[in-house]
């Protein structure tokens, strides 16, 4: 059995995208000849929600080398706004951060020793055969790439976002020098996105036969699909309608689980969402949104501020991992959405969610890799995220064909098996061993 140590930002443990990422993969490694390390900041420190792991915990390596305030901080989102807890936690961190500032202490330098040293004392007892850093952030690249040079061990480059300035125009790495160095080392680096593979190829920072694409993947855990959507997290008219897609004149009920910061941008959906739902529409039957995760000021606002909007969508908190699939198998269409100038973005969300069969409707810029996708799978559609016309004839489309979406799932079932984590396992381990001949 070879051993891989991964270093990275949020390991399993966390419930952010790069630990998820790996959670679905985790029983699927061994199979194929590969124990599978981890090493990052504990996620009880660092992470405000947590997922509860079946692996066994000696291949967890976790530094508590993190610094009071980003802890305190922690601990304070844990708790709803105004609590004695929240507050409590508040005072604290804004302790810790006076203090650190007297201190003069670098809370990302603390960060990166303390992983340093987590690395080096699981490295003197499991003697990997080799090891991966995580980007983003770079800086864990950075880290991972000089702790294989100390250790004599070769280096693989997992590339999730790219490292500088990406948009319509192009890719312009932020350091090339110093990214080229670590990828001439790396016996190989894995990207999230076709694209972001093509554009560092393109920028010259490492050889085509040393880029691979390997995506995320949707789980296969039977106990994430006989999950029950908790009411209280529920849109309000969803429960008027339990067990009903939509209503009898078409209505849809549309769920987006994550973040929509500003560089995710809603007024077009928004105002195509208002459109589909005018008393004059000839299918007047409702299209509702629930949100789960932060969404950016300016688009709560617009909603708050318009009766219509307000009654069409509600915005919930993060929910744990779970739960996330409970709604999802509740809901009737899943939303995702890519910034505009994000033509490489490849959403984790697309993939986490399609055990559940249910039609996707993507926003994003009409580069993206995903379109291709989506076009060939049949099982949603993907739109201009810019074009307020566009979305409205997608929404119009789904209420209208909703079923020939959800059959595609079925006529298509191969095509989608290859994004299942046991085919993404398989395919991990095979540019492993890839790396390592």
């Amino acid at each position: 059995m070879r051993r891989l140590l991964v270093v990275l930002r949020q390991p399993p443990g966390c419930s952010g995208v790069q630990a998820l990422i790996y959670n679905k993969l985790l029983p699927f490694f061994e199979d194929h000849g590969w124990e599978i390390h981890f090493a990052g900041p504990s996620p009880w420190l660092t992470s405000v929600l947590t997922e509860r792991l079946d692996y066994p915990p000696e291949r967890l390596h976790y530094s508590t080398e993190v610094s009071a305030s980003l802890s305190f901080s922690v601990r304070k989102n844990r708790h709803r706004k105004g609590t004695l807890p929240h507050l409590g936690h508040g005072l604290l961190q804004l302790l810790a951060r006076w203090l650190e500032r007297l201190r003069h202490h670098d809370s990302e330098a603390h960060l990166l020793r303390g992983l340093s040293r987590t690395v080096h004392l699981a490295n003197q007892r499991w003697h990997f055969d080799l090891v991966a850093g995580k980007t983003p952030d770079f800086q864990v690249l950075a880290l991972t790439h000089r702790l294989c040079q100390e250790l004599d061990k070769p280096l693989l480059a997992l590339i999730d976002d790219p490292y500088g300035a990406r948009d319509e125009q192009g890719f312009h790495p932020k350091e090339p020098e110093r990214q080229r160095s670590i990828l001439d080392r790396a016996r190989g680096a894995l990207f999230m996105s076709p694209l972001t593979r093509d554009r560092y190829v393109e920028a010259g920072l490492l050889s085509p036969e040393k880029a691979h694409v390997i995506s995320d993947s949707y789980p296969v855990n039977p106990e994430l699909y006989r999950q029950t959507a908790p009411t209280p997290t529920a849109h309000p008219s969803w429960t008027r309608r339990r067990g009903v897609r939509g209503d009898q004149r078409g209505g849809l009920r549309l769920i987006y689980l994550g973040m929509l910061p500003e560089w995710r941008p809603i007024e077009p959906f928004l105002e195509a969402l208002r459109a589909a739902n005018q008393p004059q529409d000839p299918q007047p039957a409702a299209l509702e949104l629930t949100i789960h995760g932060f969404v950016y000021p300016a688009a709560r606002r617009r909603i708050a501020d318009d009766p219509r909007l307000a009654s069409l969508i509600q915005i919930q908190p993060l929910v744990s991992y779970a739960t996330s699939h409970a709604l999802a198998a509740a809901a009737d269409v899943q939303l995702v959405v890519i910034g505009p100038r994000h033509l490489d973005n490849v959403p984790s969300k697309f993939f986490e969610y399609l055990g559940h069969h249910k039609p996707l409707l993507v926003l994003g810029p009409p580069q993206n890799p995903l379109r291709e996708l989506v076009d060939r799978l049949k099982i949603g559609l993907y739109v201009d995220g810019r074009s307020a016309e566009a979305i409205y004839a997608a929404l119009d489309t789904l209420r209208r064909d909703h079923d020939g979406f959800v059959q595609a799932y079925s006529t298509r079932a191969t095509a989608i098996e290859a994004f299942s984590a046991p085919t993404v396992a398989r395919r991990f381990c095979q540019l492993l061993d890839q790396a390592l001949a």
